[in-house]
């Protein structure tokens, strides 16, 4: 699957995270990416890790999620 929205041009949170293919190709942040992680629901780590509560201290929030960082205007249907 090519990039696409949020994380076109960087590199996405299941590659930062270290996910398997089996866990990431499962996971509502690699089958929605036009939006970050940390805004989707149910996301693997969510799931697996009960990360949702804790994404001010994730690495992959703290790096785009940090003044300065660019988004690109999400696109309505």
């Amino acid at each position: 699957m090519e990039m696409s929205g949020f994380w076109e041009g960087r590199e996405p949170c299941w590659v930062i995270l270290g996910c398997s293919e089996y866990v990431y190709t499962k996971c509502p942040a690699y089958l929605n990416q036009e939006m970050p992680c940390w805004e989707i629901a149910y996301t693997q780590c969510e799931i697996l890790t009960s990360i949702r509560s804790e994404c001010k201290n994730c690495k992959v929030h703290n790096l785009y999620n940090s003044p300065g960082v660019q988004r690109p205007s999400r696109l309505d249907s």
